[in-house]
């Protein structure tokens, strides 16, 4: 009965340092991988800056609401509306109200949230 239980103590502390070795050993492993680098293509900006003379198209997050809000020059909403899809050609672009806005046409100014540079 004696041996038997000796047995059992040497075979659980025999189990238990493997398995220590090999959790120490995947650790190690886990350590020194190294990432992959990335390409010049993945790494180029998603959202480049929108200058005078860009193409710009507009985008709408809502698709239920298919339709753009225009705004003044001090960067305020007007009663008019940009719909999804046009293409304009940017003739300014400037600070207001907090915002980036860029300018369409002699009175109409788009948040620059709500284009994408085509």
């Amino acid at each position: 009965m004696l041996v038997s239980k000796n047995l059992v103590k040497v075979v659980s502390v025999a189990v238990a340092s493997m398995s220590l070795m090999g959790v120490g050993a995947s650790v190690s492993q886990a350590a020194s991988f190294t990432a992959p680098k990335l390409g010049v293509a993945e790494t180029m900006p998603t959202d480049p800056a929108i200058k005078k003379g860009d193409k710009i198209f507009v985008t709408v997050k809502d698709t239920k609401n298919q339709k753009v809000n225009v705004l003044d020059a001090q960067g305020h909403k007007t009663s008019q509306k940009v719909s999804m899809g046009s293409t304009y050609t940017v003739k300014d672009v400037k600070k207001a109200a907090g915002k980036k806005i860029v300018k369409i046409n002699k009175s109409q100014w788009l948040n620059t949230k709500d284009v994408v540079k085509d």
